[in-house]
């Protein structure tokens, strides 16, 4: 999975209020298609490499995405909780349209998941992007952010063959991140 990311949405939630350590839900600030700088990898035992990345600028509002090579698509969300600041652990998850295979030695994935820790409050990205040839498949990718088997967000975005990305109807929001 690249970097680990719906329209400005209200909060997710369940009805179940949480306590301290927890998420009571993920606010989605914005999704599409991003640009960003890539300034390092690492590659997990499934073959899956994520990208450590800055300068992550939005370009694009939809859920349409072209195949393009290095094109990130995701979203930007805020961590809601009772205890701002409070340190939570979550995971990043994208789901393949197929199963895909990374690793030969590996079996074949349908899904990915990654763990991060952030704060309350705080927001961040999840997405992905195409570098290798086994990612470039079409049909429907699903990122989600979950905390303990609670789905909090998800978005769904269709990854179609070829074309330019579509033009955003405002100017670029650029988005300082450090690693993901």
């Amino acid at each position: 999975m690249r970097a680990a990311a719906l329209a400005l949405t209200a909060v997710l939630g369940l009805g179940a209020p949480a306590t301290a350590g927890e998420v009571s839900g993920v606010e989605i600030i914005e999704y599409g298609l991003y640009t960003a700088d890539v300034t390092g990898q690492l590659r997990d035992s499934n073959g899956i490499i994520s990208n450590v990345i800055e300068n992550l600028c939005h370009i694009a509002t939809t859920t349409t995405v072209p195949m393009n090579e290095r094109l990130h698509f995701g979203f930007r969300y805020r961590v809601v909780g009772p205890v701002p600041g409070d340190t939570v652990q979550l995971t990043l998850a994208v789901r393949f349209p197929a199963a895909v295979q990374p690793n030969p030695k590996v079996g074949p994935l349908t899904e990915h998941e990654r763990g991060t820790t952030l704060s309350i409050g705080a927001v961040s990205y999840t997405g992905y992007s195409f570098d290798q040839a086994w990612e470039f498949v079409p049909g429907t990718w699903i990122l989600a952010v979950r905390q303990g088997g609670r789905t909090l967000a998800e978005k769904s975005f269709t990854v179609v063959d070829s074309g330019e990305p579509p033009v955003s109807a405002g100017p670029s929001s650029c988005f300082k991140v450090s690693s993901l």
